[in-house]
């Protein structure tokens, strides 16, 4: 425990204090009752932490691209601090963790692409967790007219390559694919570092959160092929990771094998996470799945502040929290009642 505590007394203590700044369930109140991004910005300008951030905007005047991007470098600055409070084997974790962020960017951009919304501006307001690839060009990126251009001005990149396979495929599926081939990119990383450069209760934590990841992933993306898609059986089964945390390997054959989607809720009644699908349209699965890993992540930062929860649950808080934020200020572009956004807010929900 001494041990521990000297090892991330520092950076434990940098993140309590940043987390003392985390929007509190009136902010969010607050929020899903504005009218306009204009609005939204002033809210978080004169009431939140993100004050400081957003001191030079012009919060009349500012767009909804620009808004979320000054977010998106609100977390990146966070983790520049967790990364300056670090030190050995904490930085390469950190640098690790970064990588979601980078992914989910690449994802937006491979759906803008693939809808014909490539319009430059939106692009580079897309693009700021890309920035510390010192030696991409994330302008031309922004221009690229295609995706064959877009993943080409990618190269020297771990992403460009686990991309690129599915390049030539059928448009209608291609874009499921990619976002697949990202996901299990990243999640294939964090499970292999986290085993090789973590140790003992460290080591325990990440794969604890990792694995649950993992799982869900795997239920989640089962999911989606059978409701979405005709993949056979064998296709299936490359998209799995073949790691099991809380799920057996039987349950996932039986998930993969599930003739419809009621089949494949009772096969999950018998995991437990079988609440999921509990009492809802299986639409829902991702707000309860988000609501699910937020509320470990939530016990973990509290419980564990001397381990390397303080690293991994800040940081996917926070991810939380910046996705909120974009998923009201869409609700209020698109004039949804505030009920309705709220049904998208992770974390507050009184049914999670």
């Amino acid at each position: 425990m001494l041990f521990s505590a000297i090892k991330y007394g520092a950076v434990s203590g940098k993140t309590r204090a940043m987390a003392g700044k985390f929007l509190k369930p009136s902010d969010y109140q607050g929020i899903v009752q504005k009218k306009s991004v204009s609005e939204v910005a002033a809210y978080l300008k004169y009431n939140t932490g993100y004050s400081a951030v957003l001191a030079d905007i012009n919060e009349a005047e500012i767009r909804r691209g620009e808004l979320e991007n000054i977010l998106k470098l609100q977390y990146i600055n966070d983790y520049e601090k967790l990364m300056r409070f670090s030190s050995g084997s904490q930085k390469d974790f950190i640098s690790l963790l970064y990588l979601k962020m980078e992914i989910e960017s690449i994802k937006l951009l491979l759906r803008i692409f693939e809808a014909g919304n490539a319009h430059p501006s939106l692009l580079e307001e897309s693009l700021p967790f890309l920035t510390r690839y010192v030696d991409l060009d994330i302008q031309k990126l922004a221009l690229s007219r295609n995706l064959e251009e877009f993943i080409a001005g990618l190269s020297g990149t771990d992403y460009a390559e686990a991309m690129r396979p599915y390049v030539s495929m059928d448009q209608d599926t291609r874009l499921f694919h990619l976002e697949m081939a990202l996901d299990l990119y990243y999640l294939r990383k964090v499970l292999d570092m986290s085993t090789g450069l973590l140790r003992g209760s460290d080591r325990q934590i990440a794969m604890e959160l990792n694995g649950i990841e993992i799982d869900v992933f795997n239920i989640f993306w089962i999911y989606r092929i059978k409701r979405y898609y005709s993949f056979d059986k064998e296709l299936i089964y490359t998209y799995i990771i073949p790691y099991w945390y809380r799920i057996k390997r039987a349950d996932i054959d039986g998930l993969i094998s599930a003739k419809d989607t009621d089949e494949f809720c009772r096969v999950l009644a018998r995991t437990p996470y079988a609440g999921f699908f509990a009492d809802e349209e299986p639409g829902a699965f991702e707000r309860r799945y988000n609501d699910f890993l937020y509320e470990i992540h939530r016990k973990r930062f509290i419980q564990q502040p001397f381990s390397v929860a303080c690293i991994i649950s800040y940081l996917k808080l926070k991810e939380f929290e910046l996705n909120n934020i974009v998923s009201i200020i869409e609700g209020i572009r698109y004039s949804f009642p505030p009920e309705e956004i709220g049904k998208f807010i992770t974390g507050i929900r009184s049914d999670s």
